[in-house]
């Protein structure tokens, strides 16, 4: 099965970290996809993880080359666990995905010289915590492994090569992949994510398409979650061939400043440092890291293999949710190799394979920190000829089908032109600060704009957006005219704002807008857009009044006049409405998981609840049915993430009825408790009167939920 040997030189140094020296893009190597690799003597000894000095790296071949410094050719008969070590959780990887990892040999195992990680169809339950040390528990449906070399090897900068073959069918999303053991830039993405190989769905055929086929290369950064974007690139295999029918070589070659993608040496997609970056909280301060962050030399990285089943991304495209039918699957892995360059270990450079036709990926723009004032009312200007300078255009582009320019348009100047060519991935212009407040625009005011389609798919819409942070976004389907005529469009921005998220549940709020304007066509399109802009008069106020003193019942047998429930990732937590003997209806949440909340949502939002401050207070009564240990429960006022109060409510002994008060005032001095992102809660902007948010699984029942002076 190995179509080469390699082994390991005796003393090799690890690819180390450095001094804070940063780096242009690599130049060395050659082209027409020679990879310059060394084979070297056989030993036994691992590679020293000391770094080298200047004299051993001034010392190094004329010639430069990539040379081995650790591998797994999985050629015993069980897995080396002084390389790898196994995930053992049912958290879900933190994508609502369906599998358990375990460190069974049912979900992993070596055999006629390959690594096999199988996905099967069984109930398991396990500890629903990314390291599995947490006492609350989830069943899922699936089982997998996720093998990583974390606490064992990390690297920064190399060649990172793995052959494997791979799993098909819908659900199925195998990954190799590498994170941050230790990293100055705080959690994830801050820290950073390289993706070296994703798919999903392979060979699953969609409304008569070609049978999936591509895998991904892809880079996860910017600030810590949710603040983190993402940018990559696809590849498919020459003569039509499929992924999921035989092993394939995928690897990345990561030097300071750069990082490159390829599959059997074809060099398909190049990253540098102008598209990424890091910002990260410091003493509660969101600061800078330094250009080439968080993909530099101060971090480094451990390697990751897994098959995950369904989840955000592999339940969400193609046919959709899981076919329990082409289970169990397996990911065969060949083998594992690490190479560093032989010129200058210390930075990666001097070795790089470069290919003529590579995509070089614009990834994003470093956002500014802070606040960024927009103009208006009662005139913003988003774009006419030019983009307003308090903007930028970005994507989101997961399959590399969506592109956007400005061409000349006879009579009108530079117009915005999108093209899309598949069915997922939008543009928009991203505010270039922290989130806007744009609240002082009138409920009246108007979006506007012209639009011209000049082609299009049959069916194909066009969804318009304005964006809070997924899922809290509104949009409007934009009715087409024939193709090639210009039409204006105008919309308000409360009608605009009451439509909510036709893809997933959520509302965009003016208090907090991350993305100005969102272009999201549903399948292949060309279109163009000009005049786009927001106009009308200013706000009155801070915020619609909301409520009567001194009492307003947010729920007491039914929820209160102006509030909707709704629900954030419905996949681990649910709400119902029951009945309890002596008090009717009780307003009853169920979590299975670790994370989503179940939320009060102020229909008309954001209201204005500063009438409630002075002796106001938020009472409840809740029963605690059952819970995991060390569940806690959070009781939030929220005014758009981060900008959200919160307080840990003490728990009472399961099945015992009690009563809690806190003072509105207090509740909102206390400030967001989560330690990535700090944010108060605005009282004359409450878009999320009452939140419910347990750390753990549990079962809890509310009554009475109330705002009342005293």
């Amino acid at each position: 099965m190995k179509n080469r040997e390699y082994s390991i030189k005796q003393g090799l140094p690890q690819l180390c970290i450095g001094l804070a020296v940063m780096g242009l893009i690599g130049c060395g190597g050659s082209g027409g996809g020679s990879n310059n690799k060394s084979s070297a003597a056989v030993s036994s000894a691992a590679p020293s993880s000391v770094a080298p000095s200047s004299t051993a790296a001034s010392s190094s071949s004329a010639v430069a080359t990539w040379e081995l410094v650790w591998s797994d050719e999985f050629n015993g008969a069980t897995i080396d666990t002084s390389k790898w070590n196994f995930e053992k959780n049912c958290w879900g990887g933190g994508n609502n995905e369906q599998q358990c990892y375990t460190d069974r040999a049912v979900n992993a195992f070596v055999a006629d010289g390959a690594l096999n990680i199988v996905a099967q169809r069984e109930d398991f339950t396990g500890s629903d915590a990314p390291e599995g040390d947490s006492a609350s528990t989830k069943t899922l449906p699936y089982t997998s492994a996720r093998l990583r070399t974390k606490n064992i090897q990390e690297w920064t900068f190399g060649r990172f090569e793995i052959r494997a073959k791979l799993p098909f069918g819908q659900g199925t999303w195998p990954a190799i992949w590498m994170l941050p053991t230790n990293s100055p830039y705080g959690t994830w993405a801050s820290s950073g994510e390289i993706d070296i190989m994703e798919a999903v769905n392979l060979k699953v055929v969609t409304n008569g398409s070609e049978p999936e086929a591509a895998v991904h290369g892809t880079l996860h950064f910017g600030r810590n979650w949710p603040g983190n974007v993402n940018s990559g690139a696809d590849y498919k295999l020459p003569n039509n061939a499929n992924p999921a029918d035989d092993f394939h070589e995928y690897a990345v070659e990561w030097e300071e400043g750069e990082i490159r993608w390829y599959v059997d040496d074809v060099h398909f997609a190049t990253q540098r440092d102008t598209g990424w970056y890091s910002q990260y909280m410091q003493d509660g301060t969101l600061k800078d890291a330094p250009v080439g962050a968080p993909f530099d030399r101060f971090s480094k990285y451990h390697m990751l293999l897994n098959l995950a089943v369904g989840g955000n991304w592999a339940g969400n495209v193609n046919n959709k949710g899981v076919d329990e039918s082409v289970f169990p699957q397996k990911m065969l892995v060949d083998y594992v190799r690490v190479y560093q360059c032989s010129a200058s270990p210390s930075t990666g450079k001097g070795c790089a394979t470069i290919g003529a036709n590579a995509e070089l990926v614009a990834g994003h723009k470093r956002p500014v920190i802070g606040k960024v004032e927009l103009p208006g009312p009662p005139l913003f200007t988003m774009y006419d000829n030019d983009l307003a300078s308090v903007l930028q255009f970005d994507s989101y582009n997961p399959d590399s089908a969506i592109s956007h320019s400005e061409v000349a348009e006879a009579g009108r100047g530079e117009v915005w032109n999108v093209v899309k060519t598949g069915a997922n991935g939008n543009v928009y212009f991203k505010i270039k600060g922290d989130p806007a407040d744009m609240s002082n625009w009138s409920d009246e005011s108007e979006l506007v704009f012209d639009v011209k389609v000049n082609s299009k798919a049959e069916g194909a819409k066009l969804l318009v957006k304005i964006d809070s942070g997924w899922p809290n976004v509104s949009d409007v389907s934009v009715p087409l005219a024939a193709d090639g005529v210009w039409k204006e469009y105008r919309i308000t921005l409360a009608d605009l704002l009451d439509n909510g998220n036709s893809l997933a549940g959520g509302k965009a709020t003016l208090m907090s807008v991350v993305n100005s304007f969102v272009v999201d066509p549903s399948a292949a399109m060309n279109v163009s857009f000009d005049n786009i802009r927001i106009e009308g008069k200013a706000a009155t106020g801070g915020g619609t009044e909301f409520a009567s003193l001194p009492l307003f019942t947010a729920y007491g047998d039914a929820i209160g006049d102006g509030l909707q429930v709704q629900v954030y990732t419905p996949a681990s937590i649910g709400f119902s409405e029951k009945d309890e003997a002596g008090r009717g209806k009780v307003f009853n949440v169920v979590k299975t998981g670790a994370d989503g909340n179940v939320f009060f949502n102020v229909i008309k939002n954001p209201v204005n609840l500063t009438k409630w401050n002075a002796q106001g207070k938020l009472k409840f009564d809740f029963k605690v049915n059952s819970k995991a240990e060390g569940t806690k429960l959070l009781i939030k006022m929220d005014s758009g993430w981060p900008n959200v109060s919160d307080v840990s409510v003490p728990l009472p002994a399961d099945g015992v009825w009690t009563s809690y008060s806190i003072g509105i005032a207090d509740l909102i001095d206390n400030g967001n408790s989560v330690p990535c992102c700090p944010g108060i809660a605005k009282l004359n902007a409450i878009t999320n009167l009452f939140v419910i948010e347990p750390s753990g699984a549990i079962d809890v029942s509310f009554d009475n939920v109330r705002l009342e002076t005293e």
